[in-house]
C-alpha cells in the first residue's frame, strides 16, 4: 500500500484502491462530463449509454467493471441532492 502525505505534513496510508483508475479520471472527465450536462438522452440514448461507450473506446485496456466504476464516479458529480 502507498503513502502519502497531507497539507500538514503528516503521513497517511493511501485510501484508494484503484490508481490506474484515478490516474485517468481528470482526462475521462473531459471526455464524458458534456452528456450529464443534457437531461435524460443525448442523440435518443441514454446518457450513461453512451459515456460507457466514449469511456470504453478512449481506454480499451479497462475492464467492464472499471468502465462502470469510473462512469459512476465521475456521473456522482452531477447528482442532485
Amino acid at each position: 500500500m502507498e503513502t502519502r502525505i497531507d497539507n500538514q505534513g503528516a503521513y497517511h496510508d493511501e485510501r484508494r484502491r484503484h490508481p490506474h483508475l484515478r490516474a485517468i479520471f481528470d482526462d475521462a472527465c473531459g471526455r464524458i462530463d458534456h452528456f450529464f450536462h443534457a437531461n435524460g438522452e443525448w442523440a435518443n440514448s441514454p446518457m450513461d449509454y453512451l459515456a460507457h461507450r466514449v469511456v470504453h473506446e478512449a481506454y480499451p485496456g479497462l475492464t467492464s467493471r472499471d468502465v462502470r466504476m469510473l462512469v459512476t464516479a465521475i456521473e456522482s458529480r452531477y447528482q442532485v441532492t
